[in-house]
């Protein structure tokens, strides 16, 4: 192996990551790449992600290109059927050397058909589990688990021979001059100064959230501490309107930057912070990547695969004792949701880790 190693140390070789999901699943691609770009310096790697997804990682000099697939249900069929054809085709002609295929969409299946004499590997999948999918790839890597989904993804750089990895690989997210300058003067628009503290009360789905009464008592209590808080949202309506809601309810002012920042904007503010409050969404992974201590809330998804991957942000989780009287008897995951989480749980958390 050590001879195969050093070949690879001397040739350039080309990888495709291919992972159609969110912001946050993109991001948590980075340990594989700083795997990748240690076990084989002159590689060149292609990301595959859903249309701009890729922004997160648009300062990263280690990605040679990013390639954007459609979101299937949001592109008529007609032009679906000619946008995929078009993408096997441009697969097929990058002449990559291995394929990692992070999602379980059978499309990716397909495009790993596409690239022939590749060695690739994807996942294995209970609702997968059929020869066409397993027969689509050169390997299969075990689904997480009990474990992250970060160890899930350099498991896949095992089944392709590559041995010698560190478990312990971190989230890495670069932030631009640029981004720091903009931050600076949005700083200076709203007059944030010295220490504060920023919340991320929103997520992409309205049963990760927690109660809108929760997050101003929140506020309230730090604001009293002489601490400034900041609540950030992505650009989306529901999620600006969430964020007036919270204000509405506080008894002190706070500094609202809905919708105001790019997403390495609110990873520099992030990483400017006292400390981060947020929910199961791509700030949390941010807040993880930039090394700012925090914590996380989690309702119905599973913290052990899905959690901030960093020993500076503490998660509160649901345990299968707690009950919620409002969705409890709910269906789906709204019965898992994060009313049981007390504003003082939370502020004790913080102290445990912001010291």
């Amino acid at each position: 192996m050590s001879s195969e190693i050093d070949e690879m140390n001397n040739k350039t070789q080309r990888f495709l990551i291919a992972i159609l999901r969110f912001h946050g699943d993109v991001l948590l691609t980075t340990p594989i790449i700083s795997e990748i770009k240690r076990i084989c310096p002159n590689s060149k790697i292609d990301m595959l992600v859903y249309k701009g997804t890729g922004s997160i990682l648009e300062n990263d000099i280690r990605i040679n290109k990013v390639v954007e697939a459609e979101i299937s249900l949001e592109t008529k069929l007609i032009k679906r059927i000619y946008k995929e054809l078009s993408l096997l085709k441009s697969l097929r002609s990058s002449n990559y050397d291995y394929g990692i295929f992070l999602t379980t969409q059978w499309r990716m299946a397909l495009m790993a058909r596409s690239l022939s004499g590749v060695k690739t590997t994807g996942v294995q999948d209970i609702k997968r589990d059929k020869p066409f999918w397993i027969n689509s790839f050169s390997s299969i890597f075990p689904e997480a688990g009990s474990g992250h989904i970060v160890e899930r993804n350099l498991n896949a750089l095992k089944t392709l021979g590559f041995t010698n990895i560190d478990e312990k690989a971190e989230l890495s997210l670069n932030i631009s001059d640029e981004n720091i300058s903009s931050v600076k003067e949005l700083k200076s628009n709203y007059s944030i100064e010295g220490d504060y503290c920023l919340f991320h009360p929103v997520s992409r789905r309205e049963s990760k959230l927690w109660r809108r009464e929760s997050f101003a008592e929140l506020i309230d209590y730090y604001s009293n501490q002489g601490i400034k808080v900041v609540l950030t949202s992505g650009p989306d309506h529901k999620e600006r309107e969430y964020l007036s809601e919270i204000e509405k309810l506080t008894k002190h002012d706070v500094i609202n930057l809905g919708g105001k920042t790019s997403l390495l904007e609110l990873s520099c503010l992030i990483r400017e912070a006292k400390f981060f409050v947020g929910l199961d969404s791509v700030a949390s992974h941010i807040a993880a990547a930039v090394k700012t201590k925090g914590v996380t809330l989690f309702g119905p998804s599973n913290h052990n695969n899905w959690k901030p991957w960093s020993d500076q942000i503490s998660v509160i989780s649901r345990s299968k004792e707690e009950f919620c009287k409002i969705h409890g008897e709910m269906g789906g995951k709204f019965k898992k949701c994060l009313c049981y989480i007390s504003v003082e749980r939370v502020i004790k958390e913080i102290d445990l880790i912001v010291r």
